[in-house]
């Protein structure tokens, strides 16, 4: 794992961490995944499979998609860990619910 890649991880997990006290959010399994795998492997399987992350709809709910993976996603500092289309894709979706970060 590169430097760049264990600092997208330890933002996402902090984020994961900070929405932790929201109401219905429970970070664990995430957090374990991302320990276990690394933040890019997670995030691209969740786009992969989902579109998104786990809890997009409930950080949109709550008003908080700045703590989700996909604006992490689309910061300048983590484009290269990612491929275009992933990119675009993040930025579509936070787009189309208003977020632009």
């Amino acid at each position: 794992m590169t430097d760049l890649e264990k600092k997208f991880s330890e933002e996402w997990m902090k984020k994961a961490e900070e929405a932790q006290g929201m109401e219905d959010y429970n970070a664990a399994r995430l957090l374990k995944n991302i320990q276990e795998r690394g933040g890019v492997l997670v995030a691209r399987r969740a786009l992969e499979r989902n579109g998104c992350s786990e809890n997009f709809e409930l950080l949109k709910k709550n008003r908080r998609l700045d703590l989700s993976m996909e604006a992490l996603i689309v910061k300048g500092e983590y484009g290269t860990l990612f491929e275009d289309d992933e990119v675009n894709q993040c930025l579509a979706l936070l787009c189309e619910c208003g977020y632009f970060g």
